[in-house]
């Protein structure tokens, strides 16, 4: 398996969990705490998984968008 299908699996946990928080009214509040767990335990993940520097900052990036998109038209 590549390190870009590695980074994009990675990033479609992220964004999985983003919506999850932001989509599902009950667990919102879980959700937001299981994603930002995730995004502290995914540099060690991505560590032991052997991805370079560009694809670790293509995870964060492509999960900072993700989380964008979920959020973006929440309440004010």
């Amino acid at each position: 398996m590549s390190e870009l299908v590695k980074t994009f699996l990675l990033a479609a946990v992220s964004g999985l969990l983003f919506g999850l928080g932001c989509l599902v009214r009950p667990l919102r509040r879980v959700g937001s705490v299981l994603c930002l767990l995730w995004l502290g335990a995914a540099l060690p993940v991505m560590f032991f998984l052997g991805l370079s520097n560009e694809y670790v900052l293509l995870f964060y990036i492509l999960s900072a968008v993700l989380g964008l998109l979920f959020l973006y038209g929440g309440k004010p």
